[in-house]
């Protein structure tokens, strides 16, 4: 029985090799950004197409917050012309579930200045925005 349970155990590991936390953190960002765990689990799947990857050599958090990371980029682009990885140095930190954004003070300056200057609201942006837009700290209802 023993053997049986450890078995089983290898057998589901190979299929998820992450950690509960990690999947957990991966999850809740895809849910805070107004997605689903289909969703987070097609940008893991696409990104280790891409990079010649097995899945479990894939880093699900760092792949889940740079995609969204990565659609702020292009909506905010789109309706500023600030490109937060061009114009600024917002960068994703992957380490699975201690995966974070950084950026600089100067990152978040422009990047203030750019949403003020445009009169961007709430209104004016998807959930994933306003996700990451609070994950850098930006509130755009301050602006």
């Amino acid at each position: 029985m023993e053997n049986l349970e450890r078995e089983i155990g290898e057998f589901r590991e190979a299929f998820c090799p992450y950690g509960y936390l990690d999947v957990k953190m991966a999850v809740e960002n895809a849910l805070s950004a107004g997605y689903d765990s289909d969703w987070a689990y097609e940008q893991v799947e696409a990104f280790a197409d891409q990079c010649c990857m097995k899945i479990s050599e894939v880093d699900p958090c760092y792949v889940v917050m740079d995609s969204i990371m990565q659609e702020a980029r292009n909506e905010i682009e789109g309706l500023t012309g600030f490109d937060l990885q061009n114009d600024a140095g917002f960068e994703v930190y992957g380490n699975y579930m201690c995966t974070c954004y950084d950026w600089r003070d100067e990152d978040i300056e422009g990047l203030k200045q750019a949403l003020k200057e445009n009169e961007v609201t709430s209104d004016d942006l998807s959930d994933a925005t306003i996700h990451w837009l609070g994950m850098v700290e930006v509130n755009i209802e301050e602006l």
